[in-house]
């Protein structure tokens, strides 16, 4: 009698386990068949992919986006099936806002997918929403936290920022400490021409990036350039803060420039950084110039099929208007024949159509005196070279050592 229960009890099992392998064979088949059919993502695909797994919250999503009319009943099975489908809620929130112009209730959906999404997209949408509700608190609170933790270009932010506010210092309130985020929302101001509005940011970015970042930040390629466009575009001021935020955090390993002491670099032992207030050799077609920072030296060399006239090196230099200056410099030359070519000319502000001051020839003296106008409060240094009359083009090398330029003090003295 036992063992006839025993056996009737393991066909059960039997039957049973095979109940339960037919259905999950049929299961896969539905589930393969509804996966197959979501994959074609077509108007007729997607509703029957939803009639055989009516619980899956991405099935009814996408069908919401195929069947506009029940797109809101929809979404809300999305979510209620998934509380955690951003995109579901984040939809909910704009049917509500711009298919049914019902803001107030598209609010709490947004908010809801940024409380479980803490990432951009979120943010972003919140910002937007605030922006064209025209809620400057909220809006430049959820632009604050977009920026914190963008991977994107930051320019919409600023864009929408600057369009909701011009004040320049309340903005900045709003940009958060990220050093990428900083560098971009400078070159941001540089493009809108708000130039005294870049230095504060640039002190802040040396803040939080150490001297050994400050390449992997930009300092090479995105704020030397910078520095050179405001000083062409004759913005002087911000120019030389920027100058000396870079030097006082060690950006830079120069002493900041100074009315008193306009030159940089003048010993040549620092590699040159080629922008601003620093040494920019020029790329001329047969005039070569390479420096040794290690021995303190600049070899400028001529092959013969250099222009006749052609700019060298420049340098960017703070000066006091009515002012007397003295340039020095100490050369040596290896080939090449007296006169060199070579003369220091000094472009002042606004005098760039006449052609500046310029000193005698590099060899025949060794020091320059001259005297600013009483509007002059900076000018561009640069080392010219112009084939002397009666001279065939220079071949051979020009050494400099040191150039030097102060204020003259006894000049002062003497009068």
């Amino acid at each position: 009698m036992t063992y006839q229960l025993n056996r009737g009890a393991a066909l059960a099992a039997r039957i049973a386990l095979a109940a339960c392998l037919v259905a999950a064979a049929y299961y896969c088949l539905v589930f393969a068949r509804a996966s197959y059919l979501y994959a074609q993502d077509t108007a007729t695909s997607v509703p029957a992919a939803y009639s055989l797994v009516p619980f899956n919250a991405s099935y009814a999503s996408r069908l919401a986006a195929w069947q506009p009319a029940r797109k809101e009943e929809l979404l809300k099975t999305a979510v209620a099936l998934n509380p955690f489908d951003v995109d579901s809620w984040i939809q909910l929130g704009m049917q509500a806002e711009l298919e049914r112009g019902d803001a107030q209730s598209a609010e709490p959906y947004y908010l809801r997918a940024a409380e479980i999404d803490k990432m951009f997209r979120p943010k972003w949408t919140l910002a937007n929403f605030y922006f064209r509700q025209q809620r400057p608190a909220d809006f430049f609170r959820w632009s604050k936290a977009t920026l914190e933790i963008t991977p994107y270009s930051a320019e919409p932010v600023f864009a929408q920022m600057w369009l909701m506010s011009q004040d320049a210092a309340k903005l900045s309130a709003f940009i958060p400490n990220r050093p990428s985020i900083l560098v971009q929302y400078a070159l941001y101001l540089a493009k809108l021409n708000q130039y005294s509005a870049i230095p504060p940011v640039i002190q802040r970015l040396t803040a939080v990036v150490a001297p050994r970042d400050a390449h992997a930040y930009g300092r090479d390629d995105l704020i030397g350039p910078l520095e050179d466009h405001l000083l062409i575009a004759g913005r002087i001021e911000p120019a030389l803060e920027i100058w000396k935020t870079l030097c006082s955090a060690h950006w830079l390993p120069y002493s900041p420039a100074t009315e008193q002491h306009p030159l940089t670099n003048g010993d040549f032992h620092h590699p040159f950084f080629g922008y601003g207030f620093d040494w920019a050799p020029q790329n001329i077609n047969g005039i070569s110039v390479a420096q040794n920072p290690d021995e303190g030296t600049l070899r400028i060399s001529f092959n013969g099929a250099e222009p006749e006239n052609a700019p060298v090196l420049r340098q960017f230099i703070p000066l006091q208007p009515a002012t007397d200056y003295y340039l020095s410099w100490q050369d040596e030359h290896d080939g090449t024949s007296a006169p060199s070519g070579l003369e220091w000319h000094l472009l002042l502000a606004g005098d760039a159509g006449s052609g500046g001051i310029h000193s005698e020839d590099l060899f025949s003296a060794s020091e320059w005196r001259f005297r600013t106008d009483a509007s002059s409060h900076f000018g561009v240094l640069i080392l010219q070279y112009s084939r002397p009359v009666g001279s065939t083009l220079a071949t051979g090398s020009v050494t400099l050592r040191s150039v030097s330029l102060k204020e003259n003090a006894s000049a002062h003295e003497k009068k």
